[in-house]
């Protein structure tokens, strides 16, 4: 008889404390009005080039150092096309052949097995720019805005 190993897979988003997006220096503030934190990049207009925001780089790698991951010196942003009603540019600029770091665990001790430890593989970490938030359409609003935050 085989013996079965149980594997469950979760992705986890968190979003970082940073006072800027991830690709533009519109502010990630909670609260604003629909399409007032936008700018060219956020839009994905021709010609506007994103910047990565520096501190929310400097969050991720103390993340990955958390999570005793690999950080890499080097790591790639492309662009994810794909249409979503929440995404108006019709890309995300994403890590996903070069992430910012891999091969990470966190270890933690159960209540329930003593002092047994069970560890909690992380197979990579990487940075991302959300797409815009989606909130209920009034008669006047196609319901898309803007994102406040980019992770």
């Amino acid at each position: 008889m085989p013996v079965w190993e149980t594997v469950i897979g979760l992705e986890t988003h968190v979003q970082l404390r940073t006072l800027s997006k991830m690709f533009c220096g519109c502010s990630a503030a909670f609260g604003a009005p629909p399409n007032t934190n936008v700018c060219p990049v956020c839009l994905g207009l021709p010609g506007a080039l994103p910047v990565p925001n520096e501190q929310a780089l400097k969050l991720a790698v103390r993340a990955a150092l958390a999570l005793e991951c690999t950080v890499h010196p080097r790591s790639i942003f492309a662009r994810k096309n794909y249409f979503y009603p929440d995404l108006p540019k019709g890309y995300q600029i994403s890590q996903f052949e070069q992430p910012l770091s891999t091969e990470g665990s966190v270890s933690y001790l159960s209540p329930e097995r003593g002092i047994a430890t069970a560890s909690v593989e992380s197979r990579r970490l990487q940075s991302y720019g959300c797409t815009s938030r989606r909130t209920p359409a009034s008669r006047y609003t196609t319901g898309s805005r803007s994102r406040r935050r980019s992770t």
